[in-house]
């Protein structure tokens, strides 16, 4: 899993892409999250947590490009009503095949407030790659893996 470590400023900018990602996320504003992905960027799910178990019911499958990638934060805060709170945990980010790319692995946790005191709905890990673009560092793919499967 782990390779070269990255520098500090390349992991610093990259820790500050993923805060923007939660809060952006769970703030309703999908074109500044598509954003944080690069214009092809991918958001990958392997596996549907069920809605039935707390899931979104958001299908496996890939998103690919920042209109679908806000299409489906929009997805995301309608279904969840803006009562959710996305949280990356345990980042751990190493240098990739070249000094323009960084790869990553983190667990999340989904907390959901929609009926009432929060509890977790939704629990997994993803697998994350990096590009450096002119606009910083970005989201190449991000692949979630969601329990409950």
């Amino acid at each position: 899993m782990l390779g070269k470590m990255l520098n500090i400023e390349d992991e610093r900018e990259i820790q500050f892409l993923l805060a923007h990602y939660v809060h952006y996320l769970d703030a309703a504003d999908g074109p500044r999250w598509a954003a944080l992905f690069t214009q092809d960027g991918r958001w990958i799910r392997r596996n549907a947590a069920p809605v039935e178990q707390g899931g979104s019911g958001i299908a496996a499958g890939v998103r690919q490009g920042r209109a679908e990638l806000a299409a489906l934060a929009e997805f995301s805060v309608q279904n969840f009503k803006g009562l959710c709170r996305h949280q990356m945990t345990d980042v751990v980010l190493w240098q990739g095949a070249d000094a323009g790319t960084a790869e990553g692995k983190c667990r999340m946790i989904i907390s959901d407030f929609r009926h009432g005191p929060g509890r977790v709905a939704m629990a997994g890990s993803y697998d994350l790659s990096f590009t450096r673009t002119p606009e910083g560092w970005r989201i190449a793919a991000l692949s979630a893996d969601f329990l409950p499967r």
